[in-house]
């Protein structure tokens, strides 16, 4: 799953948010998905690990949502993302 791909479709219609973002919100999309470690590229009290941080929230309550509607079938939340990162907005409607 391309997770940056994933990201950007599920922010579509907001303000560009920065690169430690996007990178804070698709390494807790693909560790809540693909269960990989999420660590900080940046250090601690800098702007970057902020952005990241918030986008590492971004990430957990896009997720927890996406459970929510699937009436917490991982399976099912996890299909509907995997629609939305391949561009298939009507599927996963």
């Amino acid at each position: 799953m391309d997770f940056n791909q994933l990201a950007t479709a599920l922010l579509r219609g907001e303000q560009k948010h920065s690169e430690p973002f996007m990178q804070g919100m698709t390494a807790v999309l693909r560790n809540r998905i693909d269960q990989t470690l999420v660590t900080s590229p940046y250090q601690a009290g800098t702007v970057e690990a902020d952005a990241f941080e918030h986008g590492r929230l971004r990430g957990h309550n896009e997720f927890r949502n996406a459970l929510i509607e699937a009436d917490n079938n991982r399976f099912q939340a996890i299909s509907r993302l995997q629609q939305l990162a391949k561009g298939n907005d009507k599927e996963a409607a």
